[in-house]
């Protein structure tokens, strides 16, 4: 049988203000093509399916319309740390009819043993610390009492942090009591792990992975990200790519060689811009394009020096003088600002 592993979807997440809805349009239909074509009879997703709490009607819509859209396809859905287990269990009967298994995070569902013929899925929401704290005085403990693995085969499910990470630049910090990562060795029993939380793709250990996020979620993922494909013949897995569905580009230099870059930027894409001059903000505009999202540019912001300030000696007169030092209009800023001195002591 073949298993997808996906996590951290984030629908609904908006960047600096943008929504992303026709890039997650495009990766459900590639995704619904994916497991079509290498004929997945369940779709794993390890946490954080919406990006805030209360995820605005159109992400619901999303959520709802690719998931009623799969055919002979089980999914088994965990609740993450963005994720509300209200949100997620209001539905959970209703989804059940389509054959999708929801683990809310709630304190009484957040773990679920799910049986195969061949073989186990313990799915396991992200583990909140009052849920934790009711099973045992040591978190550590809590977390065995939880992934105990089947006679069976077994692959588990978790939203968490995992020692010995790459990060992904993006993700929040989770701490569980004083606990910042758990060790790998508490899934040494099962068949594979299927993590989420980092979204970075990376293999902690045999058989415990991190499928990482579908979507790049700022300017520093900027690696590639993937999905994992499972055989429950043997457990083997593989990293597949998923295609970029909108770029992210940093752009540094001086103003004309910026310039010159946005005419080949993509449509749509996300731009960061940063200067080594400065430029007035006729310029700046000129940056902008219409079918281009220049979320962010930067201007030197001071001139660094080893030079010692005395700051007793330091004027509005020298200030000027430093700030405009090469503009061609000083002479008549200092004039300026000494017919206002002279005012005031009038």
């Amino acid at each position: 049988m073949k298993i997808l592993h996906t996590s951290d979807l984030h629908i609904g997440h908006t960047f600096f203000g943008i929504d992303r809805y026709d890039e997650y349009e495009k990766f459900f239909d590639w995704l619904r093509n994916l497991l079509e074509e290498k004929k997945v009879e369940i779709l794993i997703v390890s946490g954080d399916i919406f990006d805030v709490y209360m995820p605005p009607a159109k992400a619901l819509k999303q959520y709802f319309d690719f998931l009623s859209s799969l055919k002979n396809i089980k999914v088994i859905i965990a609740g993450g740390n963005h994720d509300s287990p209200n949100t997620l269990l209001a539905p959970k009967a209703i989804l059940e009819k389509i054959d999708v298994e929801v683990i809310s995070g709630s304190e009484d569902d957040f773990v679920k043993r799910i049986e195969f013929d061949d073989f186990d899925i313990l799915a396991v929401s992200y583990l909140r610390e009052g849920i934790l704290n009711k099973l045992s005085d040591d978190i550590t403990d809590s977390f065995k009492k939880i992934y105990v693995a089947s006679d069976k085969p077994t692959i588990a499910t978790g939203h968490l942090t995992v020692g010995n990470f790459k990060p992904g630049e993006s993700e929040r910090d989770i701490y569980i009591g004083k606990i910042e990562a758990l060790s790998a060795d508490i899934f040494e029993n099962f068949k594979y792990t299927a993590l989420g939380h980092i979204h970075r793709p990376q293999e902690i250990k045999k058989g415990v992975v991190y499928s990482g996020s579908p979507l790049q979620m700022n300017f520093d993922e900027d690696y590639s990200k993937k999905v994992v494909l499972i055989d429950t013949d043997d457990f083997t897995y593989e990293f597949i790519d998923v295609p970029k569905f909108r770029s992210f580009v940093r752009l540094k230099g001086n103003y004309d060689s910026v310039l010159r870059e946005m005419e080949n930027i993509e449509k749509e894409s996300f731009v960061e811009i940063e200067l080594d001059e400065i430029v007035d903000s006729v310029d700046i505009e000129k940056l902008r394009k219409e079918d281009v999202n220049v979320v962010k540019i930067k201007l030197p912001f001071a001139q660094i020096t080893s030079e010692s300030v005395d700051v007793d000696k330091i004027t509005p007169e020298s200030v000027i003088k430093n700030i405009f030092k090469d503009d061609e209009d000083l002479e008549e800023i200092l004039k300026v600002i000494e017919e206002l001195k002279a005012e005031d002591e009038n």
